[in-house]
């Protein structure tokens, strides 16, 4: 199972928004993030790096 950490990055910021997610679907200016567990997150922001190799991770940049 691959699971993801989505961070959030911002004025040189990064910030842990979510772990376990397990679903991701764009919407509007940013993105649903849904975890293991079934809750759901909002967050604005647009895609700036994803690496399934490493870390399992999903960065995302806040919008200006």
């Amino acid at each position: 199972m691959c699971l993801s950490t989505v961070y959030l990055t911002s004025n040189g910021q990064v910030e842990k928004i979510m772990q376990d997610v397990a679903k991701m679907e764009s919407k509007d200016d940013g993105f649903i993030l849904e975890n293991l567990f079934g809750e759901n997150k909002f967050i604005k922001g647009q895609l700036k790096k994803v690496d399934f190799i490493q870390d399992n991770s999903v960065i995302l940049e806040d919008n200006p």
